[in-house]
């Protein structure tokens, strides 16, 4: 797999640099200085080479100069995942019909930035973690804990079970800013187009919306996510201290 642009590669090297199988590097490309650090104290070995073989192996996305060639990406077991979520009483993302590839790696940012414990990708009808998802995640992908699992609805009915508590974001909902939140907590999300399963959102302990002010009656699904992050993390601060 690769990962390339600078940010995305700064965060891979701070995260998990035994990952990397090498590293590639146009010549005359200016790095950072603290890019050049990590990129020093790696053990994968480095090569210089012309611009325009970088553009090729990255299909000419923008690539800043610099290319990782990295192992595929680890998955968390589910059942681990759900056991540190219990202890700690965090917070977890399920994905539902999310298939836009640079929308699930927003999401996975917006998803570190508010700390959330971990992120739960459906196997089928879902974008992938591609090169694409990385880029957009600006390398927050490398610093959380994914899992995959083959069928959402039973994977949330076995966490209800385990007294974690199901939150749908979908319109219609209970306003969000009016909503006591329980932990431990998982907050599913689905596409602008499909919105979350029926079958999902009648399993789910309340379904939560982001009130509308102006002329515009819907938000990017991960613009809404960041949104509803932000207002979990509030509540979760705000039971610890």
């Amino acid at each position: 797999m690769i990962v390339y642009g600078k940010n995305p590669i700064l965060e891979l090297l701070r995260s998990s640099p035994q990952r990397i199988e090498k590293i590639l590097i146009a010549k005359k490309t200016h790095l950072p200085k603290e890019l050049y650090q990590f990129i020093q104290d790696c053990s994968a070995p480095v090569i210089h080479m012309e611009k325009r073989k970088l553009d090729k192996l990255s299909g000419r996305k923008q690539h800043q100069g610099i290319i990782a060639i990295i192992r595929d990406i680890e998955f968390w077991d589910p059942h681990k995942l759900i056991k540190d979520l219990i202890d700690k009483k965090e917070v977890l993302l399920i994905i539902n019909h999310v298939e836009d590839p640079q929308n699930l790696g927003n999401i996975i940012r917006s998803a570190e930035v508010f700390g959330v414990h971990g992120v739960i990708i459906p196997a089928l009808r879902s974008a992938g973690i591609t090169e694409t998802v990385i880029r957009a995640s600006q390398g927050a992908i490398f610093h959380l804990k994914l899992s995959v699992v083959k069928n959402i609805l039973n994977f949330i009915r076995l966490i209800k079970k385990e007294g974690i508590w199901i939150y749908s974001l979908e319109r219609g909902g209970s306003d969000i800013n009016k909503v006591t939140f329980n932990f431990p907590l998982a907050l599913v999300i689905g596409s602008e187009g499909k919105g979350i399963s029926t079958s999902i959102l009648k399993d789910s302990h309340g379904i939560v919306s982001i009130p509308m002010f102006g002329k515009v009656n819907s938000l990017n699904v991960a613009s809404a996510t960041a949104i509803a992050l932000f207002k979990i993390r509030n509540a979760r601060e705000c039971l610890t201290n």
